[in-house]
């Protein structure tokens, strides 16, 4: 009998429609607060020049690199899978994006369990097995990023304006602390555990949050098991995702006529996405990571608030579409099975 706790994903019709409904309104609630904001910087004028400048084919490309790279996260996630167990990287795509949608559709991180368990299901692995690697993929993904913003603001310094330099390089540094005290409890991960037990866990309604840091723990101590030659390959396939995403954004900016700076996007992507862990179970996440990624695009890319905002446009319609995705993947996962 199978003693593993059930998992009832929505139907993949509802499921896209709440996702849907949820990501339009975060975008509608980004576009309004910043138009609102920036009513001087955001008029007819400043929106008909983008549109004129804008290149459709190129934009229609930016979007299908970003939305490569999660065939990358596939790969990156299967690498850490201990032998036998050897799901396909291209499966384990569909199932982020499967993913990606129930985050979207439904409240709290429902979208993590969820892969885990389709994993579980469809390729008959253990599921703390499952859990524990998607999750430890995803740090890993996390530890890089971070690491990258603090070193892009060390050596490339990106062109701040001087009022804005002090609380975005106090950003820097703190994005750049969780990247080491991830890599620490990487090599250590019952430090985490022990510091969580000393802290959080003495409060009742910070109980939830006790139970994500042993699970975090629990997958830091999977990749650690896992061996050098995995590690090395899920930091490959990482930064081969990174990349991906980076670069769709840089073409997306060139296709709207923008001109950013180089280091600056990499700070912004680099930072914002260091950012998910801190939001990761936060209601309302999208509209924060909007938000963080609206403010880094004016302040260290050095594009207007008009450009920002129609990049950041981009970047959301992009994962929009990557749920359409996921809901072709959850009726595949709902209908198939693998003996």
């Amino acid at each position: 009998m199978n003693s593993d706790p059930p998992f009832d994903a929505p139907d993949s019709s509802s499921a896209l429609r709440a996702g849907l409904i949820s990501g339009v309104i975060g975008l509608v609630v980004v576009v309004v607060v910043t138009v609102l904001v920036g009513r001087t910087h955001i008029d007819a004028d400043a929106v008909r020049a983008i549109v004129d400048r804008a290149r459709p084919v190129p934009l229609l490309g930016s979007m299908l690199i970003m939305s490569a790279a999660f065939l990358f996260l596939g790969k990156r996630w299967s690498v850490l899978f201990p032998a036998p167990h050897a799901p396909p990287g291209r499966g384990l795509a569909a199932i982020l994006c499967a993913g990606l949608l129930l985050n979207s559709a439904l409240p709290g991180p429902v979208g993590e369990f969820g892969a885990a368990w389709f994993a579980h299901k469809r390729y008959r692995v253990p599921l703390g097995m499952s859990l524990a690697t998607g999750m430890g993929a995803r740090i890993i993904g996390m530890i890089m990023a971070a690491l990258a913003a603090l070193a892009c603001w060390i050596w490339a310094r990106p062109p701040v304006p001087p009022e804005y330099a002090t609380p975005i390089e106090i950003a820097a540094v703190l994005v750049g602390l969780l990247g080491f005290g991830l890599l620490v409890v990487l090599i250590r991960p019952e430090w985490m555990t022990a510091l969580s037990h000393l802290t959080v866990a003495r409060f009742e309604r910070l109980r939830a949050v006790h139970r994500t840091v042993e699970e975090a723990a629990d997958a830091l101590g999977a990749i650690r098991h896992s061996g050098a030659a995995a590690l090395v390959q899920c930091v490959s396939w990482s930064a081969i995702a990174h990349a991906c995403v980076l670069a769709g954004i840089a073409m997306a900016a060139v296709s709207l006529g923008s001109d950013p700076s180089p280091s600056g996007l990499l700070f912004t992507y680099a930072t914002t996405t260091a950012a998910v862990i801190v939001m990761f179970a936060l209601p309302g996440s999208q509209v924060g990571w909007d938000a963080i990624f609206l403010a880094l695009l004016t302040t260290t890319a050095g594009l207007s608030l008009p450009d920002a905002l129609a990049i950041a446009i981009v970047v959301r319609v992009q994962q929009l579409v990557i749920m359409a995705i996921g809901a072709a993947a959850l009726t595949w996962l709902a209908r198939t099975d693998t003996p």
